[in-house]
């Protein structure tokens, strides 16, 4: 009895060997915090507060996290991606009628480029970036959303409540 116990110790041993292998190999791909962040282009702490509050997925491994990159291209592509498609969009109708400036931004964006990087390409403000943006996103909803009921300028369906104005005192 003795003898099959030891073989199937060492059977055993030698399974989680062989997984201990497989995982080692897939620890391999992952990447630090520092590299996560920067793939990202995150700071350090604006990372580990979006790992925190479990918005980034990550293994824990003692006192280290790892990050597999495919989990990061799926956020990228969870929190960028509308963007690039909007991007798309815009380049691909020519009706939307974009500026010389918002089809450079459009490029950028469809080449998984943040805001933040393409503002220093461009040299210029975020807030300047982000505006050209909300007025390409504008225009594309323009040319895409067919014309609802309720955009019709002859609406009927809800009277407009009069406006009530203050009765001024008599003069004496």
């Amino acid at each position: 009895m003795k003898d099959g116990a030891i073989r199937r110790k060492a059977l055993n041993m030698a399974l989680r060997s062989d997984e201990l292998h497989y995982n080692l190999q897939h620890l391999n791909d992952m990447l630090t915090t520092h590299e996560a962040a920067r793939k990202l282009d995150l700071s350090y702490w604006h990372f580990m507060h979006l790992v925190e509050k479990g918005r980034i997925p990550g293994i824990r491994v003692v006192d280290r996290w790892l990050f597999s990159p495919v989990d990061l291209d799926e956020y990228k592509r969870s929190k960028y991606g509308e963007l690039e498609d909007m991007a798309k969009t815009a380049l691909e109708h020519p009706g939307v009628g974009l500026t010389e400036k918002q089809e450079t931004i459009c490029r950028y964006l469809i080449n998984s480029e943040r805001p933040s990087q393409i503002a220093r390409k461009l040299q210029q403000s975020r807030q300047a970036v982000h505006s050209q943006i909300t007025l390409i996103r504008e225009k594309v909803t323009r040319i895409t959303r067919p014309l609802n009921s309720n955009d019709a300028p002859n609406d009927h369906s809800a009277p407009e409540t009069p406006r009530r104005t203050r009765k001024k005192p008599p003069s004496a």
